[in-house]
């Protein structure tokens, strides 16, 4: 998959960089195992900069775990103001996310769940926005996504909340709202039940792969109540009760 990893990733890189979406990856180019993708993801990421935020997900709570990465230039504080121009069929998700006070970097053994939550600074509300180079994503195979880094067009977040100890993921209930009306509500929803499994999941596996993760990166844990569409004029509000809110606009 070596040379056809990096063909894929070189129409990636120029959808990213254009704007403009691609139909799908040409039929010899498509990933067909979750290395086809990651390998491609990977020439895409030496392309686009920095990583500082990374997406991971499960499909259940037995289910695949699969990560893709999001680029420092794509990474914003709450409040901020997007240009859909740059998003192809935007949607947002809300999310359980945190960020990382030290790093953790690649050793022989893996890290264990102690070992990497004391190595979180703190618990980040956000809000993940999709955008995709494809002009429709439904309909293929998880890997060509996967090699798409999973549509990630962005993401926002407030924080991190140091004191978030006391914080009962399985009780927490966030709420999304576009334009004042409430579009997702979720309580105990994730998949993984304790979302730090997932950061576990991700330090370890970017050990290999990257180095490992960095002082000051961010790791979102996977959707709560799917993913609704916006357009450009509309803004997003994520509520998490006592924990925050966070804000994102978009405009185009």
């Amino acid at each position: 998959m070596t040379d056809h990893a990096l063909e894929a990733a070189q129409l990636l890189i120029a959808a990213h960089r254009s704007g403009q979406p691609i139909d799908r990856l040409p039929e010899p180019l498509r990933p067909v195992t979750i290395e086809d993708a990651y390998a491609i993801q990977d020439h895409v990421s030496a392309a686009l900069g920095r990583v500082t935020a990374w997406k991971v997900g499960q499909g259940g709570p037995t289910g695949p775990v699969s990560l893709a990465p999001i680029y420092a230039d794509k990474v914003h504080a709450s409040g901020v103001t997007l240009d859909t121009a740059t998003l192809h069929q935007p949607a947002l998700e809300i999310e359980f996310a945190f960020r990382l006070a030290q790093d953790l970097p690649a050793r022989p053994q893996p890290y264990s769940h102690d070992e990497v939550l004391a190595a979180i600074e703190g618990f980040c509300p956000c809000i993940e926005v999709l955008g995709s180079r494809f002009k429709d994503r439904t309909g293929f195979a998880a890997a060509e996504n996967l090699a798409d880094g999973n549509a990630n067009g962005a993401l926002v977040y407030t924080g991190p909340l140091t004191l978030w100890s006391g914080l009962d993921f399985a009780t927490q209930k966030v709420e999304l709202t576009i334009d004042g009306k409430v579009v997702q509500s979720a309580v105990g929803t994730h998949p993984a039940g304790d979302p730090v499994k997932l950061v576990v999941w991700t330090a370890n596996h970017l050990m290999a792969r990257t180095g490992g993760l960095k002082r000051g990166d961010v790791v979102t844990t996977g959707s709560l109540d799917g993913a609704t569409p916006v357009g450009p004029g509309s803004s997003g509000v994520a509520t998490y009760g006592a924990f925050g809110r966070v804000e994102v606009t978009l405009r185009g």
